[in-house]
């Protein structure tokens, strides 16, 4: 009898288990391109200036070519060996098409930030944890300008090619949440926990003259709640629930680093997704 009740016990938690699976569904995008060119000015220190240019490429057979431009303009300043902080400003350029890819610089008109990062080394590996918060303006009434944080991990490990060049294998994942205090629960729409995750890896080709290569590859997942879908009749042909977006992302960093007085002189430099 207790090994029959244990069967259905079981077959039960496992349907549950199907039914969970089931509900959540996922749709995957056209690959979408992401180039970018920074310009990094180091300061005393490991602290710096950054200029950044980006330009959104969606070459699918649902593209039509060059979606969004956008600038960064960046500060960061070292407090010590472990712990830095500093402000970021990104700015659109061209119009879009609210494709999500890249959320923090490319869909808000106008987006501050502020945020903190931690730096840890573990024998030859660097491992590193940075806190964002940051506000993503619109300029369009259908969009609401909101609130959001964001967690990005990774870990690199630096290897020396020969005396001048240094490849920079590195992995990283980010996490980012909208701030659920600005919105009424009672009437807006429901959300997911995790709005949005980031996930990247890449080898960066560091050169002494000053001069990176970052090719990576990354894949953007949105996590939403849909509504189901009916036809005419009423009856339901797409079911409602979880929903995650992912958009695969090919991306290539070039970052040339000037040096304050023109000398170039020793320092920590963080990889090209700063």
């Amino acid at each position: 009898m207790k090994t029959a009740t244990r069967a259905a016990n079981l077959m039960a938690a496992l349907l549950l288990t199907a039914t969970a699976v089931t509900a959540q569904r996922r749709t995957v995008n056209d690959v979408a391109l992401l180039p970018q060119v920074q310009a990094e000015y180091a300061l005393h220190g490991d602290d710096y200036l950054l200029l950044t240019l980006r330009g959104l490429i969606n070459p699918g057979p649902t593209g039509n070519g060059l979606k969004r431009t956008g600038l960064l303009l960046g500060y960061e300043r070292f407090w010590d060996t472990h712990w830095s902080g500093g402000a970021t400003l990104g700015i659109k350029v061209s119009e879009d098409n609210r494709f999500s890819t890249d959320i923090n610089m490319f869909s808000p008109n106008l987006a501050p930030e502020l945020f903190v990062r931690h730096w840890n080394t573990f024998g030859k590996f660097n491992f590193r944890q940075r806190l964002g918060a940051t506000y993503a303006i619109y300029n369009t009434q259908a969009v609401d300008s909101r609130a959001f944080t964001s967690l990005r991990l990774d870990i690199d490990r630096p290897i020396a090619v020969g005396e001048k060049i240094r490849l920079l294998p590195r992995v990283a994942y980010e996490a980012t949440a909208y701030l659920r205090f600005q919105r009424d629960e009672a009437t807006q729409p429901k959300e997911r926990f995790i709005d949005f995750g980031y996930a990247r890896a890449e080898v960066g080709v560091r050169l002494p003259s000053g001069f990176d290569v970052t090719p990576w590859f990354g894949y953007q997942t949105e996590y939403i709640f849909t509504l189901p879908q009916t036809d005419g009749m009423g009856k339901v042909t797409i079911p409602g629930g979880q929903l995650n977006k992912i958009t695969p992302v090919i991306g290539l960093d070039a970052r040339l680093t000037l040096f304050r007085g023109g000398s170039v002189f020793e320092r920590r430099q963080l990889p090209t997704q700063h």
